[in-house]
């Protein structure tokens, strides 16, 4: 699809999603979903740079709290409409990239990583101490209830980054599929090779920390209209930085499609933590699925699906198998006991239990090693549909899971020990 029918489309698809959330007339699907768009933008503005060309950058949190605190800036020198502060915040974002590209971008691998991180450690300092943005103390954004034709105004901030994530989207895709995508390619291939062959790698690196960080910064600058309050404690939040990576690599980081998918799931499943459980585990669950799919599939959920990757190769290992089953299956027991709206979150850890299980019977022949994990499904949404008691669910589904890593751990029986009986 081309570049202008595939923007025609993300505008139709946004105004249903835009329509949708409206039919409900619940005002906490536009605070949760906005939530979730602010890290498409933050995933897929990561992507440029960390995807695209091979740069891992960890001050994310830099450049959305300098889009947020543009704001802040400017709503006590001269309050400007949100929009313009969005462009204004990207300007500011994009040349703080620009900068910290041609410093940083000479140094490869854990060096750029470090340096970035570095980058977001100097601004920090920089923001808590300026007091005219509210230094260490924060600053406080009052906005009003409501606006024209809209009503709500949590609904204009909504529609205000449901079109920033639109225009994120198209643009990684137009990036990938240009002449700029394939330059981005050759250096995250071999950037030695590149250099040989004429590429300007130092100009197109450039390029991508500027669109990076640009995009970046436009996604914080609603942010302190939308929470009424900042602080460096948390603009330049872990939060931030870890999701801006975690969700692209869960999603895959070689497209645009990968951070788009990962921002939805693991957004959606933060959201359903903080409503169910706590804020406090919102990190706990994406480092944990983080590590799922480093080992199963180091591509991400769309290389899993492209390439036809399996586990095998993984576990082969009978260490990784188990260490995989102890992973996913230590949030079981905590999430049964949070009621039934929690169990979506465990139903991912399932599944992911599930595919483990699956490809470790592949290995060994034995297929029915998923009926464990799918038998454990059952249990764990039981209490809640019967009148079986949460302990009884529990207790089931533990010896169902010991019996699946036992028999997974059983050695294959050898050719000659199978026809003699």
């Amino acid at each position: 699809m081309r570049a202008w029918p595939f923007l025609a489309a993300a505008v139709i698809v946004a105004a249903i999603v835009f329509a949708l959330a409206r039919y409900l007339e619940n005002d906490y699907v536009f605070y949760a979903g906005y939530v979730v768009l602010q890290f498409i933008v933050l995933a897929t503005a990561w992507n440029i740079l960390g995807g695209y060309t091979g740069y891992v950058n960890f001050g994310s949190a830099a450049f959305f709290a300098l889009g947020a605190y543009t704001s802040v800036f400017f709503h006590k020198a001269y309050p400007l409409p949100i929009p313009v502060l969005m462009v204004i915040g990207g300007v500011v974002s994009g040349i703080v990239g620009l900068g910290m590209g041609y410093l940083t971008l000479r140094l490869r691998g854990a060096f750029f990583a470090i340096a970035t991180l570095a980058l977001a450690v100097v601004l920090q300092t920089l923001i808590i101490n300026w007091t005219y943005v509210g230094g260490a103390r924060g600053a406080y954004v009052i906005r009003p209830n409501e606006i024209p034709i809209l009503g709500s105004y949590i609904q204009y901030l909504f529609l205000l980054m449901l079109v920033l994530a639109v225009l994120a989207v198209a643009t990684a895709r137009l990036i990938e599929r240009s002449r700029l995508g394939y330059g981005f390619a050759t250096i995250r291939d071999d950037e030695l090779a590149a250099e040989a062959c004429g590429v300007p790698t130092l100009g197109l690196k450039l390029i991508a920390t500027t669109l990076s960080g640009a995009f970046m910064g436009m996604a914080g600058a609603p942010f302190p209209y939308y929470i009424g309050y900042i602080e460096p404690a948390s603009t330049f939040g872990l939060a931030y930085a870890v999701n801006s990576i975690a969700m692209p690599m869960i999603g895959g980081t070689t497209t645009w499609i990968g951070p788009l998918i990962g921002a939805i799931l693991l957004g959606l499943l933060q959201q359903i933590a903080t409503v169910t459980i706590s804020s406090a585990v919102n990190l706990l669950i994406v480092g944990m699925l983080l590590v799922d799919f480093v080992i199963i599939a180091p591509n991400g959920i769309v290389g899993l699906v492209k390439e036809r990757r399996t586990a095998s190769n993984v576990v082969v290992e009978p260490t990784v198998f188990v260490l995989l089953f102890v992973l996913n299956l230590s949030p079981m027991y905590f999430l049964v006991e949070q009621g039934t709206a929690a169990q979506s979150i465990g139903l991912v850890f399932w599944l992911v239990l599930a595919y483990v299980a699956h490809m470790r019977g592949r290995v060994l022949g034995r297929w029915w090693l998923i009926a464990f994990p799918l038998a454990g499904i059952l249990f764990a949404f039981a209490p809640a549909i019967t009148a079986i008691p949460v302990t009884t669910a529990i207790f089931a589904s533990t010896i169902l899971q010991i019996i699946c890593v036992a028999c997974g751990l059983l050695p294959m029986r050898r050719p000659a020990e199978a026809s003699a009986r």
